[in-house]
Protein backbone atom coordinates (compact mmCIF):
# COMPACT_ATOMS: atom_id res chain seq x y z
CA UNK A 1 0.00 0.00 0.00
CA UNK A 2 1.11 3.42 -1.21
CA UNK A 3 1.39 5.76 2.10
CA UNK A 4 1.71 9.58 1.39
CA UNK A 5 3.86 10.71 3.77
CA UNK A 6 6.13 7.90 5.84
CA UNK A 7 6.25 11.14 8.53
CA UNK A 8 2.01 11.08 9.18
CA UNK A 9 1.27 8.88 12.22
CA UNK A 10 -2.17 8.81 11.17
CA UNK A 11 -1.63 6.94 8.24
CA UNK A 12 -4.94 4.73 7.63
CA UNK A 13 -4.26 0.68 8.41
CA UNK A 14 -7.33 -1.17 6.81
CA UNK A 15 -8.19 -4.55 9.14
CA UNK A 16 -7.78 -7.48 7.48
CA UNK A 17 -9.47 -10.45 8.66
CA UNK A 18 -8.50 -13.94 7.10
CA UNK A 19 -11.13 -16.57 8.76
CA UNK A 20 -13.22 -19.59 7.87
CA UNK A 21 -16.73 -20.49 6.89
CA UNK A 22 -16.81 -22.92 10.06
CA UNK A 23 -15.44 -23.80 13.74
CA UNK A 24 -16.98 -27.00 13.86
CA UNK A 25 -15.25 -29.51 11.56
CA UNK A 26 -13.40 -32.50 13.40
CA UNK A 27 -10.94 -32.12 10.37
CA UNK A 28 -9.40 -29.48 11.50
CA UNK A 29 -7.43 -31.12 14.38
CA UNK A 30 -4.66 -30.02 15.30
CA UNK A 31 -4.42 -27.26 12.45
CA UNK A 32 -6.64 -25.24 14.59
CA UNK A 33 -7.54 -27.64 17.60
CA UNK A 34 -5.36 -29.31 19.76
CA UNK A 35 -6.24 -33.08 19.73
CA UNK A 36 -8.46 -33.52 22.86
CA UNK A 37 -10.46 -30.12 22.71
CA UNK A 38 -14.25 -31.03 23.33
CA UNK A 39 -16.50 -29.61 20.54
CA UNK A 40 -18.19 -27.07 22.93
CA UNK A 41 -14.57 -25.53 22.88
CA UNK A 42 -13.69 -25.31 19.68
CA UNK A 43 -14.96 -21.81 18.81
CA UNK A 44 -12.50 -20.57 21.93
CA UNK A 45 -9.54 -22.32 20.68
CA UNK A 46 -10.91 -20.85 17.40
CA UNK A 47 -10.55 -17.53 18.20
CA UNK A 48 -6.96 -17.80 19.29
CA UNK A 49 -5.75 -18.61 16.03
CA UNK A 50 -8.50 -15.96 13.83
CA UNK A 51 -10.48 -12.82 14.72
CA UNK A 52 -13.53 -13.66 12.45
CA UNK A 53 -16.05 -16.35 11.39
CA UNK A 54 -18.45 -16.88 8.58
CA UNK A 55 -22.01 -18.75 10.47
CA UNK A 56 -22.96 -20.13 7.40
CA UNK A 57 -25.11 -23.00 9.24
CA UNK A 58 -27.82 -20.51 9.54
CA UNK A 59 -28.74 -20.59 5.55
CA UNK A 60 -30.72 -24.26 6.30
CA UNK A 61 -31.58 -23.10 10.02
CA UNK A 62 -31.81 -20.21 12.40
CA UNK A 63 -29.51 -21.04 15.34
CA UNK A 64 -31.06 -21.06 18.75
CA UNK A 65 -30.52 -17.66 20.36
CA UNK A 66 -28.45 -19.25 23.17
CA UNK A 67 -25.99 -20.74 20.82
CA UNK A 68 -25.63 -17.14 19.72
CA UNK A 69 -25.21 -15.82 23.09
CA UNK A 70 -22.71 -18.37 23.96
CA UNK A 71 -20.70 -17.13 20.91
CA UNK A 72 -20.74 -14.03 21.74
CA UNK A 73 -19.16 -15.08 25.29
CA UNK A 74 -16.82 -17.33 24.14
CA UNK A 75 -15.04 -14.79 21.80
CA UNK A 76 -12.77 -12.18 22.35
CA UNK A 77 -13.01 -7.87 21.84
CA UNK A 78 -12.79 -7.45 18.30
CA UNK A 79 -13.86 -10.74 16.98
CA UNK A 80 -16.66 -10.71 14.34
CA UNK A 81 -19.02 -13.14 12.90
CA UNK A 82 -20.28 -12.59 9.10
CA UNK A 83 -24.12 -14.01 9.34
CA UNK A 84 -25.70 -15.90 6.70
CA UNK A 85 -29.17 -15.24 5.11
CA UNK A 86 -31.58 -18.40 5.40
CA UNK A 87 -32.12 -20.06 1.56
CA UNK A 88 -35.48 -18.69 2.11
CA UNK A 89 -33.88 -14.90 1.28
CA UNK A 90 -31.55 -16.65 -1.67
CA UNK A 91 -34.76 -18.36 -3.29
CA UNK A 92 -36.87 -15.40 -3.44
CA UNK A 93 -35.93 -12.04 -1.57
CA UNK A 94 -38.45 -9.69 -2.28
CA UNK A 95 -40.56 -12.17 -1.32
CA UNK A 96 -38.68 -12.61 2.21
CA UNK A 97 -37.81 -9.17 2.81
CA UNK A 98 -42.30 -8.90 2.69
CA UNK A 99 -42.01 -11.50 5.74
CA UNK A 100 -42.09 -10.08 8.78
CA UNK A 101 -41.93 -12.96 10.67
CA UNK A 102 -38.86 -14.06 8.96
CA UNK A 103 -37.06 -10.71 9.02
CA UNK A 104 -37.94 -10.24 13.08
CA UNK A 105 -36.53 -13.69 13.42
CA UNK A 106 -33.91 -13.43 11.71
CA UNK A 107 -32.57 -9.62 13.74
CA UNK A 108 -33.82 -11.41 17.04
CA UNK A 109 -31.43 -14.27 16.18
CA UNK A 110 -28.31 -12.21 15.46
CA UNK A 111 -28.94 -9.38 18.19
CA UNK A 112 -26.55 -10.88 20.88
CA UNK A 113 -24.05 -10.30 18.42
CA UNK A 114 -25.18 -6.74 17.38
CA UNK A 115 -25.62 -6.47 20.89
CA UNK A 116 -21.90 -7.20 21.57
CA UNK A 117 -20.58 -5.28 18.46
CA UNK A 118 -19.40 -8.31 17.10
CA UNK A 119 -22.02 -8.64 13.64
CA UNK A 120 -19.35 -8.14 10.99
CA UNK A 121 -21.78 -7.53 8.20
CA UNK A 122 -25.64 -10.25 7.27
CA UNK A 123 -24.45 -11.93 3.55
CA UNK A 124 -26.72 -13.37 1.01
CA UNK A 125 -25.55 -15.77 -1.35
CA UNK A 126 -27.97 -15.69 -4.95
CA UNK A 127 -28.00 -19.08 -6.57
CA UNK A 128 -26.69 -19.30 -10.39
CA UNK A 129 -30.19 -19.27 -11.58
CA UNK A 130 -30.55 -15.63 -10.59
CA UNK A 131 -29.47 -14.87 -14.33
CA UNK A 132 -29.59 -11.32 -15.95
CA UNK A 133 -32.83 -10.93 -17.37
CA UNK A 134 -34.72 -13.58 -15.93
CA UNK A 135 -33.99 -12.04 -12.89
CA UNK A 136 -33.16 -8.37 -11.50
CA UNK A 137 -31.24 -6.91 -8.91
CA UNK A 138 -33.87 -4.64 -7.60
CA UNK A 139 -35.27 -8.13 -6.30
CA UNK A 140 -32.71 -7.38 -3.22
CA UNK A 141 -34.40 -3.85 -2.28
CA UNK A 142 -36.18 -5.01 0.34
CA UNK A 143 -33.72 -7.42 1.95
CA UNK A 144 -31.13 -4.26 1.45
CA UNK A 145 -33.90 -1.49 3.42
CA UNK A 146 -34.93 -4.14 5.58
CA UNK A 147 -31.32 -4.53 7.06
CA UNK A 148 -30.32 -1.04 7.20
CA UNK A 149 -28.17 0.07 9.42
CA UNK A 150 -26.21 -3.41 9.18
CA UNK A 151 -24.27 -4.54 6.39
CA UNK A 152 -25.01 -6.75 3.61
CA UNK A 153 -23.04 -8.11 1.57
CA UNK A 154 -23.93 -10.25 -1.75
CA UNK A 155 -22.68 -12.79 -3.71
CA UNK A 156 -23.74 -13.26 -7.25
CA UNK A 157 -23.06 -16.56 -9.08
CA UNK A 158 -23.49 -16.22 -12.51
CA UNK A 159 -20.87 -13.94 -14.67
CA UNK A 160 -23.78 -12.85 -16.66
CA UNK A 161 -24.11 -9.74 -14.02
CA UNK A 162 -20.20 -9.17 -14.87
CA UNK A 163 -20.37 -9.10 -18.64
CA UNK A 164 -20.72 -6.03 -21.25
CA UNK A 165 -22.37 -3.05 -20.01
CA UNK A 166 -24.03 -4.70 -17.14
CA UNK A 167 -21.07 -4.85 -15.42
CA UNK A 168 -21.77 -1.15 -14.63
CA UNK A 169 -25.15 -1.30 -13.62
CA UNK A 170 -24.23 -4.36 -11.84
CA UNK A 171 -21.54 -2.30 -9.67
CA UNK A 172 -23.90 1.28 -9.88
CA UNK A 173 -26.86 -0.80 -8.44
CA UNK A 174 -24.31 -2.30 -5.20
CA UNK A 175 -22.90 1.36 -4.94
CA UNK A 176 -26.08 3.20 -4.41
CA UNK A 177 -27.79 1.08 -2.03
CA UNK A 178 -24.00 0.39 0.10
CA UNK A 179 -24.21 -3.23 -0.46
CA UNK A 180 -21.18 -4.93 -0.19
CA UNK A 181 -19.82 -6.96 -3.43
CA UNK A 182 -18.88 -10.07 -2.57
CA UNK A 183 -15.34 -10.87 -4.76
CA UNK A 184 -14.82 -15.03 -5.16
CA UNK A 185 -12.11 -17.10 -6.18
CA UNK A 186 -13.63 -20.07 -8.25
CA UNK A 187 -12.22 -22.02 -11.41
CA UNK A 188 -11.67 -20.21 -14.37
CA UNK A 189 -13.38 -22.62 -16.85
CA UNK A 190 -14.19 -20.85 -20.76
CA UNK A 191 -17.35 -20.92 -21.69
CA UNK A 192 -18.73 -21.57 -17.93
CA UNK A 193 -21.22 -19.10 -16.46
CA UNK A 194 -18.93 -19.10 -12.99
CA UNK A 195 -18.43 -15.82 -11.62
CA UNK A 196 -15.31 -14.43 -12.65
CA UNK A 197 -12.63 -12.59 -10.40
CA UNK A 198 -14.37 -8.89 -9.58
CA UNK A 199 -12.49 -7.04 -6.80
CA UNK A 200 -14.45 -4.12 -6.32
CA UNK A 201 -15.18 -2.13 -3.46
CA UNK A 202 -18.77 -1.06 -3.55
CA UNK A 203 -19.38 -0.36 0.01
CA UNK A 204 -15.60 1.50 1.70
CA UNK A 205 -16.88 0.56 4.79
CA UNK A 206 -15.88 -3.62 3.91
CA UNK A 207 -14.13 -5.56 1.17
CA UNK A 208 -15.22 -9.34 1.13
CA UNK A 209 -13.42 -11.97 -0.83
CA UNK A 210 -14.69 -15.60 -0.82
CA UNK A 211 -12.59 -18.67 -2.09
CA UNK A 212 -14.12 -21.56 -3.40
CA UNK A 213 -11.67 -23.55 -4.84
CA UNK A 214 -10.11 -23.66 -8.40
CA UNK A 215 -11.51 -27.48 -9.73
CA UNK A 216 -11.63 -27.46 -12.79
CA UNK A 217 -14.27 -29.53 -13.67
CA UNK A 218 -16.43 -27.58 -11.49
CA UNK A 219 -19.20 -27.43 -13.89
CA UNK A 220 -19.79 -31.35 -13.75
CA UNK A 221 -19.81 -31.57 -10.01
CA UNK A 222 -23.30 -31.98 -8.43
CA UNK A 223 -22.38 -31.41 -4.41
CA UNK A 224 -20.61 -28.32 -2.67
CA UNK A 225 -17.94 -31.21 -1.28
CA UNK A 226 -17.03 -32.09 -4.34
CA UNK A 227 -16.13 -28.64 -5.75
CA UNK A 228 -14.86 -27.51 -1.87
CA UNK A 229 -12.40 -30.70 -2.42
CA UNK A 230 -9.54 -28.68 -3.54
CA UNK A 231 -6.39 -27.42 -1.54
CA UNK A 232 -5.16 -24.27 -3.03
CA UNK A 233 -0.96 -24.35 -3.64
CA UNK A 234 1.12 -21.77 -2.56
CA UNK A 235 1.42 -19.62 -5.84
CA UNK A 236 -2.34 -19.54 -6.23
CA UNK A 237 -2.31 -18.24 -2.09
CA UNK A 238 0.13 -15.63 -3.23
CA UNK A 239 -1.86 -14.27 -6.31
CA UNK A 240 -4.97 -13.62 -3.37
CA UNK A 241 -2.65 -12.45 -0.86
CA UNK A 242 -1.77 -9.66 -4.02
CA UNK A 243 -5.73 -9.14 -4.21
CA UNK A 244 -6.27 -8.78 -0.59
CA UNK A 245 -3.69 -5.92 -0.54
CA UNK A 246 -4.98 -4.30 -3.59
CA UNK A 247 -8.72 -4.42 -1.82
CA UNK A 248 -7.25 -3.31 1.24
CA UNK A 249 -5.87 -0.12 -0.32
CA UNK A 250 -9.92 0.75 -0.99
CA UNK A 251 -12.08 -0.37 2.39
CA UNK A 252 -11.70 0.30 6.09
CA UNK A 253 -11.82 -3.55 6.48
CA UNK A 254 -11.56 -6.72 4.31
CA UNK A 255 -12.27 -9.94 4.82
CA UNK A 256 -11.30 -12.83 3.87
CA UNK A 257 -13.16 -16.31 4.15
CA UNK A 258 -11.39 -19.98 3.16
CA UNK A 259 -14.30 -21.65 1.81
CA UNK A 260 -13.18 -24.88 0.26
CA UNK A 261 -14.74 -26.70 2.90
CA UNK A 262 -13.12 -31.03 2.40
CA UNK A 263 -10.70 -32.46 4.95
CA UNK A 264 -8.07 -29.63 6.38
CA UNK A 265 -8.22 -27.21 3.03
CA UNK A 266 -9.89 -24.06 4.11
CA UNK A 267 -7.69 -23.65 7.67
CA UNK A 268 -4.54 -24.34 5.41
CA UNK A 269 -5.54 -21.80 3.10
CA UNK A 270 -6.60 -19.50 5.87
CA UNK A 271 -3.45 -19.71 7.89
CA UNK A 272 -0.97 -19.41 5.34
CA UNK A 273 -2.46 -16.40 4.09
CA UNK A 274 -2.29 -15.05 7.62
CA UNK A 275 1.01 -15.67 6.88
CA UNK A 276 1.66 -13.61 3.71
CA UNK A 277 -0.16 -11.12 4.70
CA UNK A 278 1.93 -10.36 7.84
CA UNK A 279 -1.01 -11.18 10.42
CA UNK A 280 0.01 -14.24 12.44
CA UNK A 281 -0.18 -13.53 16.10
CA UNK A 282 2.43 -14.74 18.81
CA UNK A 283 0.03 -17.69 19.82
CA UNK A 284 -0.25 -18.97 16.30
CA UNK A 285 3.44 -19.60 16.11
CA UNK A 286 3.10 -21.80 19.49
CA UNK A 287 3.19 -25.55 19.18
CA UNK A 288 -0.10 -26.79 18.11
CA UNK A 289 -1.00 -30.45 19.04
CA UNK A 290 2.81 -31.10 18.94
CA UNK A 291 3.84 -29.31 15.71
CA UNK A 292 4.36 -25.71 14.78
CA UNK A 293 1.60 -23.97 12.39
CA UNK A 294 4.08 -23.29 9.84
CA UNK A 295 5.83 -26.60 10.12
CA UNK A 296 1.81 -27.83 8.83
CA UNK A 297 1.60 -25.83 5.59
CA UNK A 298 4.29 -26.98 3.12
CA UNK A 299 5.70 -24.06 0.69
CA UNK A 300 5.38 -21.63 3.17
Amino acid sequence: MSHPSRQNSKVRRPRISVGIGSWTDAEYTPLVFPKGVKSDERLKVYATRFDHVEVNSSYHAFPRRAWVENWAKQTPEGFVFDFKLHKRFSENPAASAGDEALVSQLLATAQPLIDAKKLGAFFLIMPPSFVPGRRHLEELDGVAEKLQPHLLAVELRHRGWMEAEQREQTLDYFRARKLVWIAVDMPRVEGSTIMPPVDEVTNPRLAYLRLHGRRNDWPKLKTAEERHTYEYPADELKEIAARVRVLAEKADEVHVVANNHAEDFAPKAALALQRLLGLERERERESIGGADAGDLLPGF
